[in-house]
């Protein structure tokens, strides 16, 4: 089977002819991948972070075809398309049940995958499936609670950037941020995330400032959405529309100094809304009389906050009415062997998302 293997931290992907995947168990399906999306997080995955260990099949943006079914599954058949989700929610747990199944707790982190329960293998060793996904493969095996059907008026490139970047984006903007028409909403990067972030404010009635140090990203948000863009450094950016600070402030970086500065730009009162892959050891620090007098509320969202089987249909409408762009957010699909030079594309910013086809 074909794949993409990272053999060793910080080393290229390896794209091998020789993996193996085992057959479904009870309740998990196999996927046929058509599109993978390569992000951010897999890249900081292949460098080792996170606790990921080695070898691993990456990628969690995916979308393909049902190709078989274990035994017992009744929530999907061959030949269904399908988006898989690297948060697969049981609806049973203490999170689940109180619909936020974002933070489902059965799911595990990277570094506490077992990799003898590995589903693929190669060269006579388990592979790690990276979140529990592996769509830089032909094929995957996922439980079936991971995959969510998706129309056929979508094209696979399109719904595998609705596995993160989107939901994660627009998420942030409408469920975590809660945005209400007439407010500021400040964007702080503007990558795939970012972007995502900008139409989802702007489809909640936002006013939308973006924040990018590359000019080719500004400009895109404008066309998005945006009504105004700068620089980090651009002096005018102090300037909120109110005059009091903005509304909302969505950071899609997460490095102390762009939480920092979401929160000066908020007025009392505002919400900071942090969506980026921060840093375990990256320490930020509030005065006690700041916390309590300007009232301002500092919040996480994992995944946009978004409950995928609900979250699917809202994208997919807001797509098909023109107010999601997704073709504008995907620079093209090439073959899983050039996966190392988008992969080098994303790194150096030149892409938003680059598909690969397995």
């Amino acid at each position: 089977m074909h794949a993409a293997v990272s053999w060793e931290a910080g080393g290229p992907f390896q794209v091998q002819d020789d993996v193996v995947r085992r057959d479904p168990g009870p309740g998990e399906v196999v996927v046929r991948i058509r599109a993978a999306g390569v992000c951010q997080t897999d890249l900081s995955l292949s460098r080792g972070k996170f606790g990921q260990t080695m070898p691993v099949i990456l990628g969690h943006e995916g979308a393909g075809e049902v190709v078989e079914v274990g035994p017992g599954v009744t929530s999907t058949v061959v030949g269904e398309r399908v988006l898989l989700t690297w948060v697969p929610a049981c609806g049973r747990c203490y999170f689940c049940v109180r619909g936020e199944t974002y933070i489902c707790a059965t799911r595990k982190r990277s570094s506490e995958l077992d990799q003898s329960d590995a589903p693929l293998s190669a060269q006579g060793r388990p592979i790690m499936q990276g979140l529990g996904t592996a769509t830089f493969a032909e094929e995957s095996v996922v439980p079936a609670h991971a995959v969510i059907p998706i129309p056929d008026d979508l094209p696979f490139e399109y719904a595998a950037l609705l596995g993160c970047a989107v939901p994660t984006g627009l998420g942030a903007a409408i469920n975590t941020g809660r945005v209400r028409p007439g407010e500021t909403v400040l964007v702080i990067g503007c990558g795939a995330v970012g972007m995502s972030a900008v139409q989802g404010a702007r489809a909640a009635g936002g006013t939308v400032v973006a924040v990018d140090p590359q000019e080719s990203r500004r400009k895109l948000a404008l066309e998005l959405g945006a009504t105004r863009a700068f620089a980090p450094d651009d002096p005018q950016l102090a300037e909120s529309p109110s005059g009091v600070g903005h509304d909302v402030a969505i950071d899609a970086v997460a490095h102390s100094t762009t939480i920092r500065q979401a929160w000066d730009a908020v007025r009392r009162g505002g919400r900071v809304v942090v969506v980026g892959a921060g840093g375990a050891d990256d320490m930020l620090e509030f005065s006690a009389a700041e916390l309590f007098h300007d009232q301002k509320s500092l919040l996480g969202s994992y995944y946009g906050s978004s409950d995928m089987r609900f979250e699917l249909p809202r994208m997919v409408e807001l797509w098909r009415s023109g107010q999601l762009q997704l073709d504008r957010m995907v620079d093209g699909v090439v073959p899983l062997a050039e996966i190392n030079e988008v992969a080098r594309r994303q790194a150096a910013g030149e892409a938003l998302r680059v598909m690969v086809a397995p």
